[in-house]
């Protein structure tokens, strides 16, 4: 069934099972129990069949309190069940499917409104009838940190970007559950004060009662009333959590998505600017709201050219500043070219001030949130690729001359690990191409960390010049030419005569060859290395072309070695 009918069926469902199978006060019947909830979860965590796993797991949101919650035992199965299912390493009948995942992200916020948290959302004459466990402190948390963990669903499929799928459902997850929480806590006022003009002196109007009556509390009432306070005092939302929100939710409004970046706009526009319930815990609220300009609604969000001004006006809260970075540089370095133009624009302006400013610590930040990007998404090209462009982008207009050369290069030698870590064994031509365009890149002889840069970057490039793919041979000697020929001079200015001879060879010799059985090719690359005075070790100067470990028969035709890329494309 496609997905209206589903809909339509699991609505039906919820009329049918809230006005028909009464439960007792002791909770439904144990065939009651056996033949809906039970095989439901049982369906969603055994099924093959994704038609199955995707109504079922949608049909468990369904489902009337009376039967999600007659029992802590029983609401602890299908919360587990649903959060298993929205992962988004889940597997359904041995692949991901989308579907499930995204159905299973809307059953859990539908079973937190329907249940409750606390006492706060249950319809009196149910609670009455039946009885019903409310979800936990513990059991909040579990949802929270599925629906947080479902904002990191980047999955990808001949459809696109479905992982978005997962992530829209899981913002508006987010802000229900949030103002759930925040209105089932009782330690924090749930709405803001009455508003008053900005020109206006704050007043405080205050009305004590006389010294009697004071006194008179304090014997007979006082002990009593701050011990019924203690123990009534709930929280299901903190600080933490707020932040964690809030994060995710300005990560996705950088997202390149037309779409995530509309939904994540809402969302955060709802929830700041909401009296009741109010938000609780926003660190920096004035400048996050000034910055974001909530004041003025109904903003379109999809719109790159609107909304990525404001981002960069918020980076500069610290609290924020990496899951801005992390998502503003997926879209810098994206296809689509309004939003990378609008992205780039914003991100490059943002730099300028930095510099301008001497902000020195920021533009240290920023260093690391990149090299946290490498850590956090090792082979994830849907990452790594923007991420190496956006590099390519800030190189190539000195944004990180001051990142190059802070603490004797330390920015440069670990993102030289990274790169070098990420090309081996990488089977992706494409970002084999960005990483040796990066690294050439990253060599600037007008900088004081010139002979660091050469000490770090000319090994990794010479192992690329004998990388197993004939493309990335070639364009390696390509790219090293130009470099060389650019700024040749001033990195080897004592060496004419070597750097002519290292030139001829990239020139002359044939990079992409096949196999090279006669060992010219790590001949020349060897010869280039000695010219240019790039140390090698052993292991490195015997390294032959075509060999792979085993005794394989030759291509029939210059295209059989991408066949590994044919097959993971």
């Amino acid at each position: 069934p496609n997905e209206n009918i589903q809909k339509s069926a699991a609505q039906a469902l919820h009329a049918l099972l809230t006005h028909y199978f009464p439960v007792s006060s002791k909770g439904p019947t144990t065939r009651l129990q056996n033949r809906v909830v039970d095989k439901y979860i049982s369906i969603v965590k055994t099924e093959d069949n994704p038609a199955a796993t995707r109504g079922f797991s949608l049909a468990l949101g369904c489902l009337p309190a009376k039967l999600l919650a007659p029992s802590s035992q029983v609401l602890d199965s299908v919360l587990d069940c649903l959060c298993d299912a929205s992962k988004k390493d889940s597997l359904v009948g041995g692949e991901g499917d989308a579907e499930t995942r995204r159905n299973a992200i809307i059953s859990l916020v539908n079973v937190c409104k329907t249940v409750g948290i606390g006492k706060n959302t249950m319809p009196v004459a149910e609670a009455e009838t039946s009885p019903i466990y409310y979800l936990t402190r513990k059991q909040t948390d579990q949802v929270f940190n599925s629906l947080l963990s479902a904002m990191e669903d980047y999955n990808t499929d001949r459809r696109g970007d479905v992982g978005s799928w997962s992530r829209i459902a899981a913002m508006d997850g987010l802000e229900s559950l949030t103002n759930l929480s925040i209105k089932a806590s009782t330690a924090f006022p749930h709405c803001s004060g009455p508003k008053t003009s900005s020109s206006d002196p704050p007043t405080v109007e205050v009305m004590a009662p006389s010294f009697k009556k004071r006194l008179d509390f304090v014997v007979t009432d006082g002990s009593a009333n701050v011990r019924s306070l203690s123990q009534t005092k709930v929280v299901f939302f903190d600080e933490q959590l707020c932040r964690f929100v809030l994060s995710t939710l300005l990560k996705q409004l950088g997202e390149k998505l037309n779409v995530v970046r509309c939904k994540a706009g809402e969302c955060i526009e709802r929830l700041l600017t909401n009296d009741s319930p109010r938000l609780p815990f926003v660190p920096y609220r004035h400048i996050l709201v000034q910055a974001l300009g909530l004041h003025e609604q109904g903003k379109n969000w999809a719109d790159p050219a609107l909304t990525f001004p404001l981002l960069m006006k918020a980076v500069n809260i610290d609290d924020f500043t990496e899951p801005i970075l992390s998502g503003v540089v997926v879209s810098v370095g994206g296809l689509t070219e309004s939003v990378s133009k609008s992205s780039s624009g914003s991100l490059f302006e943002w730099i300028r001030g930095l510099r301008i400013a001497k902000a020195t610590p920021k533009i240290y930040r920023m260093g690391e949130v990149f090299l946290g990007l490498f850590h956090q998404n090792k082979r994830n090209g849907r990452v790594l690729l923007p991420l190496l462009s956006t590099l390519d982008k800030l190189l190539s207009h000195g944004y990180l001359d001051e990142l190059l050369c802070a603490k004797n290069g330390i920015f440069l030698t670990n993102l030289m690990s990274c790169l070098a870590s990420e090309a081996n064994g990488c089977s992706d031509v494409k970002r084999l191409l960005a990483i040796i365009g990066v690294s050439l890149n990253l060599l600037q002889p007008h900088l004081e960390t010139v002979s660091v840069m050469q000490k770090e970057i000319l090994p990794f490039v010479m192992t690329m010049l004998l990388n197993p793919y004939p493309r990335v041979r070639r364009y390696t000697a390509e790219q090293l030419y130009v470099k060389l020929a650019e700024d040749g001079d001033t990195m080897f200015n004592d060496e004419h005569e070597c750097l002519e001879e290292a030139n001829q060879l990239l020139l002359s010799t044939v990079w992409h060859e096949e196999h090279d059985p006669r060992g010219q090719l790590s001949e020349s690359r060897n010869r280039i290395a000695d010219l240019l005075g790039i140390p090698l070790t052993e292991k490195q100067r015997n390294v032959k072309i075509g060999k792979r470990g085993n005794s394989r028969s030759a291509p029939k035709d210059e295209f059989e070695s991408y066949s590994s890329l044919v097959n993971n494309a």
